[in-house]
This record gives structure tokens, sequence and C-alpha cells, in this order.
């Protein structure tokens, strides 16, 4: 398999579709190595490219694209992947139409190109199911020990459960009963 079909697969995985080649918009073909959209959550279109093509015959075809686009009124955002790298001066051009996405090797491993495409992966968020957490309030209370958790500490922690203003008021009420004040407000005579 190659570096492009590598990368094809990595973005077919994450729920893109490959477009034939050539690319067509309005009428106009463009001859990139490889292109993808996204199709659910992405509406990105990607292009792929490695360095084989001539950088100002890239930077033609990635402005052209950008103008056929322009005229068909799509919305969606071009993302190109240059396998190999790019030049700044090349980059700064290529960035005037699409969003690059390089990867310095020209023939890179699947992690390599799982990094350099993160922008347009679904987040892996870890799975909740298998968190071996337990509720909090009962995680300081095991920490605390029967024998430390004193009435002052349970206070507090029933009050963590009604938020962060129940704690405060509790905290003020604890501090205003140690320093003998009550809440008690009264008229002076002075």
């Amino acid at each position: 398999m190659t570096s492009v079909q590598n990368v094809l697969a990595v973005l077919e995985s994450a729920g893109f579709e490959r477009l034939p080649q050539p690319l067509t918009v309005v009428g106009t073909e463009f001859d990139f190595e490889a292109a993808a959209r996204g199709t659910d959550t992405s509406h990105d279109l990607v292009l792929v490219a490695t360095d084989q093509v001539p950088r100002r015959r890239l930077q033609r075809l990635v402005a052209g694209l950008a103008r056929s686009l322009d005229l068909a009124a799509s919305r969606r955002p071009v993302s190109l992947v240059l396998l190999g790298g790019v030049a700044a001066s090349d980059r700064i051009e290529l960035e005037r139409y699409a969003r690059i996405l390089p990867i310095a090797s020209p023939i890179p491993d699947i992690a390599e190109i799982e990094e350099a495409v993160a922008v347009l992966l679904p987040l892996k968020l870890p799975n909740t199911d298998l968190v071996h957490g337990s509720d909090p309030v009962n995680e300081v209370m095991a920490v605390l020990g029967p024998l430390k958790a004193t009435s002052d500490h349970i206070a507090l922690i029933r009050a963590a459960t009604d938020g962060p203003d129940a704690v405060r008021e509790t905290l003020r009420r604890y501090a205003n009963e140690g320093a003998g004040w009550t809440d008690e407000v009264g008229d002076s005579d002075e």
C-alpha cells in the first residue's frame, strides 16, 4: 500500500469518502494524487499530494481548485495533506487557499498520518464505562476514614453535593463559628 493510499485509509476510517480521479469541479478537472470529502460531521475536502508534484504546479492546482469552488459556491473547507514536507515559502502560498497538513516523511507510518490529519479526525474520548472511578464524595470519605471524618468534614462533603455556593456558605459558617462570630446583625448604640 502506498503512502497516499495509507492517508486515504486513515481518512476513510474516520468517515471520509474517496473521490474519483481526476477531481472534477464545475467541469474543470484537477489532477491531485488523491482526494476525499467528509460525509458526517466533517465537510472538508481533503487533497493529497506528494513531494513528487512540482510545487509551482501544485500551487496552480490548489489556486484553480479554490476559484472553481468559489464559482460553485461551495462552503467546504479545503485541506491539503503534503507527503514529504513543504518549504516555508511554498507553504505560505498554499495556505492562501487551503489548510496545509504536512507530513515530513515521504513514507510515513499510520501514527504519523493520524497525527498530521488529527484536526480532521473525530476526537477519541476514553470510554467512561471503563473508568474505574467512584463517587467523589465516597472517595473523600474513604481517604478521611471513619475515625478522621469530623462533623465539620461531613458537613462540607454534604455541601459539596449542592455545589460551590453551598460549600462557600458552609465554610463561612465554620469560620464564623471558630472566630466566635454570629450571623445575627444587631443595632449598635454608638
